[in-house]
This record gives C-alpha cells, sequence and structure tokens, in this order.
C-alpha cells in the first residue's frame, strides 16, 4: 500500500477473507501519507485509481501515464512527476496507483482483473 492508511484499509479487509492468500507487502519506516483514511477505503476497494491532485490532464488525453504500486515506487513516482511537471510543464501526465495488482490482470485470469 501507498500509505499507512491505504496499509489499515488493507489489513482490515484482509482480516475478514477466508478461504484466500492475501499478500501485503509493507514498509517499517516513517512515510508520507498520502490519503485520508475515507480517501483511501475508496482507493482499496477501487483496487487502482487516477491520483487527480498528482495528475494534470484534467480531464484530456495524457501525454503519459505515471503508474506505481506500493510505498517507495509511490514515492519515487511522486518525485519523478514533479521534476517532469517542472521540466515540461505542458506534458500532461496522470498519476495511477495501484494497491491490488491482481487488477492489472484480465478478468479471464483473476476475478478481480480488470
Amino acid at each position: 500500500p501507498p500509505d499507512a492508511n491505504c496499509l489499515l484499509s488493507v489489513m482490515h479487509h484482509s482480516f475478514k477473507t477466508i478461504h484466500k492468500v492475501n499478500v501485503v507487502v509493507a514498509g517499517k519506516h516513517p512515510a508520507p501519507q498520502w490519503l485520508t483514511i475515507d480517501e483511501a477505503r475508496s482507493h482499496c476497494a477501487a483496487g487502482l485509481g487516477i491520483w487527480e491532485w498528482a495528475s494534470n490532464d484534467r480531464g484530456h488525453e495524457p501525454d503519459f501515464v505515471m503508474a506505481c504500486a506500493g510505498d517507495v515506487p509511490t514515492l519515487e513516482a511522486l518525485a519523478a512527476t514533479s521534476i517532469l511537471r517542472k521540466k515540461l510543464p505542458n506534458l500532461k501526465i496522470r498519476f495511477v496507483n495501484i494497491v491490488n495488482l491482481m487488477k492489472l490482470c484480465g478478468q479471464s485470469k483473476h476475478p478481480h482483473g480488470l
């Protein structure tokens, strides 16, 4: 998960499941908090999402999609997005964060797939 609130949401979901294997990879070092608990619940329920506050495509087709999963990759991707926006202010960037990696599969491969 990208932050502690998402980790809380993921663990809450994981502890309620039965007959499933849930793999949660989480860091142990202090890290930024990106989402409120309500935003984290919605984001984790969806499995992935566009972070509008980190994007600048504003409803247009993006020139570039920055996607990441995990706490450190999210931090690095946000830093890269910030640099790109400063160096190339006209570049339309869509920032996507992924919590459930199974969302990247097709539904024929996994029930959580898109």
